[in-house]
Protein backbone atom coordinates (compact mmCIF):
# COMPACT_ATOMS: atom_id res chain seq x y z
CA UNK A 1 0.00 0.00 0.00
CA UNK A 2 1.28 4.09 -0.40
CA UNK A 3 -0.26 6.50 1.45
CA UNK A 4 0.30 10.08 0.49
CA UNK A 5 -0.24 12.13 3.66
CA UNK A 6 -0.86 15.94 2.52
CA UNK A 7 -1.58 19.19 3.30
CA UNK A 8 -4.98 18.70 2.92
CA UNK A 9 -5.73 15.66 1.48
CA UNK A 10 -4.64 11.46 2.16
CA UNK A 11 -4.53 9.32 -1.03
CA UNK A 12 -3.81 6.40 -0.67
CA UNK A 13 -3.96 2.91 -2.85
CA UNK A 14 -3.29 -0.97 -2.90
CA UNK A 15 -0.75 -1.91 -6.07
CA UNK A 16 0.97 -5.33 -7.12
CA UNK A 17 4.58 -5.43 -7.74
CA UNK A 18 3.83 -3.85 -11.08
CA UNK A 19 2.87 -0.76 -10.54
CA UNK A 20 -0.64 -1.43 -11.18
CA UNK A 21 -3.68 -0.10 -9.00
CA UNK A 22 -5.63 -2.72 -7.21
CA UNK A 23 -9.67 -1.24 -6.53
CA UNK A 24 -9.70 2.39 -6.27
CA UNK A 25 -7.16 5.16 -5.43
CA UNK A 26 -9.21 6.67 -1.83
CA UNK A 27 -9.02 10.20 -1.16
CA UNK A 28 -9.68 11.72 2.22
CA UNK A 29 -9.14 15.22 3.82
CA UNK A 30 -6.64 15.45 5.76
CA UNK A 31 -8.13 17.65 8.55
CA UNK A 32 -4.85 19.25 9.14
CA UNK A 33 -6.33 22.53 10.68
CA UNK A 34 -8.30 20.36 13.55
CA UNK A 35 -6.96 18.39 16.61
CA UNK A 36 -4.19 15.76 15.76
CA UNK A 37 -6.54 12.91 16.61
CA UNK A 38 -8.37 14.33 13.83
CA UNK A 39 -5.95 13.77 11.07
CA UNK A 40 -4.49 10.00 12.88
CA UNK A 41 -8.10 8.98 12.30
CA UNK A 42 -8.88 10.26 9.08
CA UNK A 43 -5.51 8.55 8.04
CA UNK A 44 -6.37 5.25 9.74
CA UNK A 45 -9.88 5.75 7.61
CA UNK A 46 -8.34 5.55 4.41
CA UNK A 47 -6.19 2.89 4.58
CA UNK A 48 -9.36 0.90 5.91
CA UNK A 49 -11.22 1.79 2.93
CA UNK A 50 -8.19 1.37 0.34
CA UNK A 51 -7.89 -2.77 2.38
CA UNK A 52 -11.68 -3.11 1.35
CA UNK A 53 -11.60 -1.23 -1.84
CA UNK A 54 -8.48 -3.72 -3.09
CA UNK A 55 -10.02 -7.08 -1.18
CA UNK A 56 -7.32 -7.58 0.91
CA UNK A 57 -6.38 -8.07 4.10
CA UNK A 58 -3.37 -6.10 6.10
CA UNK A 59 -1.74 -9.63 6.13
CA UNK A 60 -1.46 -9.84 2.55
CA UNK A 61 0.48 -6.67 1.97
CA UNK A 62 4.51 -6.64 1.66
CA UNK A 63 4.24 -3.24 3.65
CA UNK A 64 2.71 0.30 3.70
CA UNK A 65 4.55 3.15 2.64
CA UNK A 66 4.03 6.31 3.09
CA UNK A 67 4.76 9.70 1.82
CA UNK A 68 4.69 13.07 3.05
CA UNK A 69 5.94 16.69 3.51
CA UNK A 70 9.14 16.96 5.99
CA UNK A 71 10.97 17.61 7.37
CA UNK A 72 10.69 14.12 9.26
CA UNK A 73 13.18 11.37 10.57
CA UNK A 74 12.03 8.41 8.17
CA UNK A 75 14.50 6.03 10.72
CA UNK A 76 12.90 6.62 13.44
CA UNK A 77 9.84 6.62 11.54
CA UNK A 78 8.73 10.11 13.07
CA UNK A 79 7.41 13.11 11.23
CA UNK A 80 8.85 16.30 12.60
CA UNK A 81 7.95 19.93 12.66
CA UNK A 82 6.09 19.91 8.91
CA UNK A 83 4.58 23.25 8.29
CA UNK A 84 1.39 21.51 5.92
CA UNK A 85 0.89 19.25 9.22
CA UNK A 86 1.00 21.76 12.12
CA UNK A 87 -1.03 19.46 14.17
CA UNK A 88 1.12 16.36 13.59
CA UNK A 89 4.81 18.15 14.73
CA UNK A 90 6.63 14.88 16.15
CA UNK A 91 3.68 12.58 15.87
CA UNK A 92 4.87 8.61 15.41
CA UNK A 93 3.90 7.85 12.41
CA UNK A 94 5.57 4.42 11.77
CA UNK A 95 4.42 3.38 14.71
CA UNK A 96 0.91 3.84 14.70
CA UNK A 97 0.26 2.48 11.47
CA UNK A 98 2.86 -0.87 12.61
CA UNK A 99 0.75 -1.58 15.70
CA UNK A 100 -2.84 -1.28 13.51
CA UNK A 101 -2.05 -3.14 10.78
CA UNK A 102 1.37 -5.42 11.79
CA UNK A 103 3.19 -5.06 8.54
CA UNK A 104 6.66 -3.27 7.70
CA UNK A 105 5.84 0.51 7.31
CA UNK A 106 8.46 2.72 5.67
CA UNK A 107 8.40 7.21 5.10
CA UNK A 108 9.58 9.47 3.18
CA UNK A 109 9.16 12.85 2.31
CA UNK A 110 6.45 13.36 -0.97
CA UNK A 111 9.34 14.53 -3.23
CA UNK A 112 11.29 11.37 -2.59
CA UNK A 113 8.66 8.74 -2.95
CA UNK A 114 7.38 10.62 -6.31
CA UNK A 115 10.43 10.71 -8.13
CA UNK A 116 11.51 7.03 -7.12
CA UNK A 117 8.23 5.68 -8.58
CA UNK A 118 8.52 7.79 -11.78
CA UNK A 119 11.82 5.89 -11.83
CA UNK A 120 10.84 2.83 -11.28
CA UNK A 121 7.24 3.07 -12.81
CA UNK A 122 6.75 6.14 -14.39
CA UNK A 123 8.22 8.50 -16.89
CA UNK A 124 11.89 8.13 -15.39
CA UNK A 125 12.24 4.50 -16.16
CA UNK A 126 15.45 4.17 -17.48
CA UNK A 127 17.39 7.34 -16.50
CA UNK A 128 19.95 7.61 -14.59
CA UNK A 129 18.82 10.78 -12.78
CA UNK A 130 15.36 11.77 -11.86
CA UNK A 131 13.97 14.71 -10.21
CA UNK A 132 10.69 14.48 -8.51
CA UNK A 133 9.19 17.93 -8.09
CA UNK A 134 5.62 18.12 -6.38
CA UNK A 135 3.43 21.28 -6.49
CA UNK A 136 0.77 21.39 -4.18
CA UNK A 137 0.43 22.50 -1.11
CA UNK A 138 4.00 23.18 -0.94
CA UNK A 139 6.64 22.20 -2.85
CA UNK A 140 8.35 18.63 -2.59
CA UNK A 141 11.51 17.56 -4.11
CA UNK A 142 13.35 14.40 -4.18
CA UNK A 143 16.45 12.80 -6.53
CA UNK A 144 16.42 9.01 -7.77
CA UNK A 145 20.13 7.91 -8.68
CA UNK A 146 20.45 4.91 -10.28
CA UNK A 147 17.38 3.45 -8.75
CA UNK A 148 17.66 4.83 -5.11
CA UNK A 149 16.64 7.86 -3.61
CA UNK A 150 19.72 10.27 -3.08
CA UNK A 151 18.69 11.41 0.94
CA UNK A 152 21.57 13.27 2.20
CA UNK A 153 23.50 13.22 5.51
CA UNK A 154 20.18 14.13 7.61
CA UNK A 155 17.27 12.32 5.29
CA UNK A 156 16.69 16.17 3.89
CA UNK A 157 18.00 16.46 1.02
CA UNK A 158 15.11 17.85 -1.34
CA UNK A 159 13.91 19.57 1.62
CA UNK A 160 13.74 23.50 -0.03
CA UNK A 161 10.43 24.44 1.67
CA UNK A 162 12.56 27.35 3.30
CA UNK A 163 15.06 27.91 0.04
CA UNK A 164 14.05 31.01 -1.26
CA UNK A 165 13.30 31.18 -5.11
CA UNK A 166 13.29 34.42 -5.75
CA UNK A 167 12.04 37.06 -3.15
CA UNK A 168 9.79 33.85 -1.63
CA UNK A 169 10.16 30.16 -0.64
CA UNK A 170 9.68 27.48 -2.67
CA UNK A 171 6.42 26.26 -0.14
CA UNK A 172 5.29 29.88 -1.12
CA UNK A 173 6.19 30.18 -4.83
CA UNK A 174 5.84 26.78 -6.04
CA UNK A 175 2.91 25.56 -4.95
CA UNK A 176 -1.06 26.15 -5.12
CA UNK A 177 -1.08 28.55 -2.61
CA UNK A 178 1.45 30.72 -4.79
CA UNK A 179 -0.35 30.42 -7.84
CA UNK A 180 -3.50 31.89 -6.18
CA UNK A 181 -1.77 34.40 -4.80
CA UNK A 182 -0.48 35.47 -8.27
CA UNK A 183 -3.84 36.06 -9.34
CA UNK A 184 -4.52 37.76 -6.08
CA UNK A 185 -1.76 40.23 -6.82
CA UNK A 186 -3.06 40.97 -10.33
CA UNK A 187 -6.87 41.18 -9.86
CA UNK A 188 -7.16 41.59 -6.14
CA UNK A 189 -9.85 39.10 -5.98
CA UNK A 190 -9.40 35.56 -3.87
CA UNK A 191 -9.38 32.41 -6.49
CA UNK A 192 -8.92 28.74 -6.62
CA UNK A 193 -6.42 26.72 -8.52
CA UNK A 194 -8.70 24.95 -10.63
CA UNK A 195 -10.77 28.11 -11.78
CA UNK A 196 -7.82 29.75 -12.93
CA UNK A 197 -6.88 26.75 -14.81
CA UNK A 198 -10.39 26.51 -16.31
CA UNK A 199 -10.32 29.84 -17.48
CA UNK A 200 -6.65 29.62 -18.46
CA UNK A 201 -7.24 26.81 -21.08
CA UNK A 202 -10.94 28.55 -22.39
CA UNK A 203 -8.89 31.51 -23.08
CA UNK A 204 -8.70 34.77 -20.53
CA UNK A 205 -5.74 36.58 -20.65
CA UNK A 206 -5.68 37.13 -17.26
CA UNK A 207 -5.23 33.47 -16.12
CA UNK A 208 -3.05 33.06 -19.22
CA UNK A 209 -0.74 36.10 -17.95
CA UNK A 210 -0.71 34.92 -14.26
CA UNK A 211 0.16 31.19 -15.52
CA UNK A 212 3.00 32.97 -17.53
CA UNK A 213 4.73 34.29 -14.57
CA UNK A 214 4.14 31.11 -12.55
CA UNK A 215 5.56 29.46 -15.18
CA UNK A 216 8.43 31.67 -14.78
CA UNK A 217 8.64 30.85 -10.88
CA UNK A 218 8.63 27.72 -11.85
CA UNK A 219 11.57 27.62 -14.17
CA UNK A 220 13.78 29.54 -11.99
CA UNK A 221 13.31 26.85 -8.91
CA UNK A 222 13.92 24.07 -11.52
CA UNK A 223 16.82 25.53 -13.14
CA UNK A 224 18.22 25.82 -9.17
CA UNK A 225 17.86 22.68 -8.45
CA UNK A 226 18.85 21.09 -12.16
CA UNK A 227 22.14 23.09 -12.12
CA UNK A 228 22.91 21.75 -9.17
CA UNK A 229 21.59 17.99 -9.65
CA UNK A 230 21.74 17.67 -13.53
CA UNK A 231 18.93 15.23 -13.70
CA UNK A 232 18.16 13.77 -17.25
CA UNK A 233 14.47 14.54 -16.48
CA UNK A 234 12.53 16.59 -14.54
CA UNK A 235 8.73 14.79 -13.22
CA UNK A 236 6.43 17.24 -11.98
CA UNK A 237 3.67 15.71 -9.65
CA UNK A 238 0.94 17.71 -7.32
CA UNK A 239 -2.20 19.07 -7.99
CA UNK A 240 -0.45 21.97 -9.79
CA UNK A 241 0.65 19.54 -12.13
CA UNK A 242 -2.15 19.01 -13.42
CA UNK A 243 -2.65 22.06 -15.40
CA UNK A 244 1.35 21.71 -16.89
CA UNK A 245 -0.04 22.82 -20.13
CA UNK A 246 -1.33 26.14 -18.84
CA UNK A 247 2.66 27.01 -18.11
CA UNK A 248 4.87 24.19 -19.83
CA UNK A 249 6.31 26.84 -22.71
CA UNK A 250 6.82 29.58 -19.82
CA UNK A 251 9.32 26.62 -18.57
CA UNK A 252 10.59 25.76 -21.37
CA UNK A 253 11.49 28.93 -22.69
CA UNK A 254 13.08 29.85 -19.74
CA UNK A 255 14.72 26.49 -17.91
CA UNK A 256 17.75 27.58 -20.28
CA UNK A 257 18.64 30.61 -18.26
CA UNK A 258 19.80 28.83 -15.52
CA UNK A 259 21.83 26.00 -17.38
CA UNK A 260 24.24 25.05 -18.34
CA UNK A 261 23.47 24.83 -22.72
CA UNK A 262 24.36 21.36 -23.06
CA UNK A 263 22.24 20.79 -19.70
CA UNK A 264 19.04 22.74 -20.90
CA UNK A 265 19.73 21.01 -24.44
CA UNK A 266 19.52 17.20 -22.89
CA UNK A 267 16.79 17.97 -19.92
CA UNK A 268 13.55 16.60 -20.40
CA UNK A 269 10.24 18.22 -18.07
CA UNK A 270 7.46 16.31 -17.78
CA UNK A 271 4.22 16.21 -15.88
CA UNK A 272 3.48 12.77 -14.77
CA UNK A 273 1.16 10.37 -16.62
CA UNK A 274 0.09 8.48 -13.08
CA UNK A 275 -2.66 11.49 -12.26
CA UNK A 276 -3.89 11.53 -8.64
CA UNK A 277 -2.39 7.89 -7.72
CA UNK A 278 1.29 9.30 -8.50
CA UNK A 279 2.08 9.93 -4.92
CA UNK A 280 0.51 6.90 -4.05
CA UNK A 281 2.49 4.78 -6.11
CA UNK A 282 5.72 6.36 -5.14
CA UNK A 283 4.81 5.63 -1.34
CA UNK A 284 4.40 2.32 -2.34
CA UNK A 285 7.67 2.08 -4.17
CA UNK A 286 9.77 2.74 -0.94
CA UNK A 287 8.27 -0.67 -0.22
CA UNK A 288 8.79 -2.15 -3.78
CA UNK A 289 12.24 -0.76 -4.04
CA UNK A 290 13.47 -2.46 -0.59
CA UNK A 291 15.07 1.34 0.17
CA UNK A 292 15.38 1.07 3.64
CA UNK A 293 16.74 -2.81 3.86
CA UNK A 294 19.88 -2.25 2.11
CA UNK A 295 21.26 0.25 3.86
Amino acid sequence: MGVDLGGTKIAAGVFDSGGDLLGKLIVEPTRADGPAEGTSEALLAAVQQTLESAGVDSGELSGIGVGTPGPLDPVAGTLLEIPTLPQLHYFPLRGTLAQRYETRVELSNDGNCFALGEALFGAGQGAGVVLGVTLGTGCGVGAVVEGRIFEGATSNAGEVYKALCGDRTFDEGLSGPGLERLWYERLGEAKQGPEITDLARGGDPDAKAVFDVFGAEVARGLGILAAILDPHIIVLGGSVAGAFDCFEEAVQGRIGEYLAPSAAEQLRIVASSAGAASAALGAASLIFSGHREEQ
